[in-house]
């Protein structure tokens, strides 16, 4: 997306390097659209001109007329100062010396007051593939990642040296502002296209999270090292502002305003919310059942009886079985089970030694035992 902005016709503006501005001729295509783009961000309420009163001349009189009552315009983004045009970003050498593929963005909006500390635009004509387009993003990308000692040694990005940090996990936000009249089916798939061109540089990472239960499993996006990439028309720039729900944002899956589409509802956050959810109502549910517990608990006390035996507290239900009103403890029935056992096994001992040597008695007389 070569050229520079038309910032003042008929003439054009270009930066060097940052923040230096030089004039040169105005004409290009891309130049102009550059300039519309950043008039629809600033969305400036233009004031009519008066006439020159010539002496020469008397002025006419004037018949009175309705004036139209003119639209409210949309609320605009930043200042004019805040944009920078054609602003080199190189993956590396310098400024002035940029390394071959070093990104040059089409203008960059610094406006740190209204919560955007950095934003970098680049203008698509339809002039170029979207192949070069997409590539442009990961050009970006190359930018961000490079990094520079500060002045304790410390390695830090380079774009951090020359804008105010951002709040947000990953890059600074690319915004591409599509130009080109096209029906909406042909801006759509131009769109696309330079999505599913280049997604390892705005697709976060999916990292999976606990698992609860044996079908719910969970998990977030890492967006850490990604582009934001939002994407428009310059149509929907002009009529509706930068703050309407203009942006697609790459990843996302409706049309959003731009504090929406630079959010990432999927990442971390949501996830450390939605476990903050479930550990609150595992809570919940241990506290239902330990509840339920003690009202058990309480509901069995209120049943018992002291047993006759031991005096030990007795329940309806004592262990598997249930317990009859009135019984014995289990230690007392199983003591007294045992004893009945013990002493039915004497009985039926001693019956059968009496039976014997009743039984030899009959058979040998009273003299058998001379027979031995």
């Amino acid at each position: 997306m070569g050229g520079g902005p038309c910032l003042n016709a008929p003439e054009r503006r270009k930066t060097t390097q940052p923040g230096i501005l030089v004039r040169s001729p105005s004409g290009a295509p891309h130049a102009r659209k550059v300039t519309d783009t950043v008039t629809a961000f600033l969305q400036p309420v233009w004031e009519p001109t008066r006439p020159v009163v010539r002496k020469s001349h008397p002025p006419r009189p004037v018949p009175a007329q309705t004036t139209a009552v003119e639209p409210a315009r949309p609320a605009g983004l930043g200042t004019l100062a805040g944009w920078e045009t054609e602003v080199v970003l190189p993956v590396s050498g310098t400024f002035t010396t940029p390394v071959k593929g070093s990104p040059r963005a089409d203008a960059v909006l610094a406006a740190p007051d209204a919560g955007l500390p950095v934003l970098f635009v680049e203008v698509d004509n339809g002039t170029e593939v979207p192949q070069i387009v997409a590539g442009k993003i990961g050009k970006y990308r190359r930018f961000f990642r490079r990094t520079v000692k500060d002045t304790n040694q410390r390695d830090i990005p380079m774009w951090r040296t020359l804008y105010s940090d951002h709040d947000r996990v990953g890059y600074p936000p690319l915004a591409i502002v599509f130009t080109k009249q096209v029906g909406p089916e042909a801006m759509m798939n131009r769109m696309k296209a330079v999505r599913d061109l280049a997604p390892e540089c705005w697709k976060g990472h999916w990292q999976g999270g606990s698992t609860y239960g044996s079908e719910v499993k969970d998990g977030y996006r890492d967006y850490d090292g990604t582009v934001p990439v939002i994407v428009t028309t310059l149509a929907r720039l002009s009529a509706h502002g930068p703050h309407g729900p203009i942006w697609w944002r790459y990843g996302h899956s409706s049309w959003e305003t731009l504090e929406a589409a630079l959010d990432n509802p999927d990442d971390h956050r949501a996830f450390h919310t939605r476990e903050e959810e479930r550990r609150a109502e595992r809570r919940a549910q241990e506290q239902r059942e330990e509840r339920e517990r003690e009202e058990t608990t309480r509901r069995r006390k209120a049943a018992a009886w002291a047993c006759g035996t031991c005096g030990r507290d007795v329940y309806p239900s004592d262990g598997w079985q249930s317990v009859p009103p009135g019984s014995d403890c289990t230690v007392c029935t199983h003591a007294k089970e045992r004893e009945r056992r013990e002493t039915e096994e004497r009985a039926a001992e001693e019956a059968q030694a009496k039976a014997e040597a009743e039984a030899w008695r009959k058979e040998n007389g009273i003299f058998g035992f001379l027979r031995r």
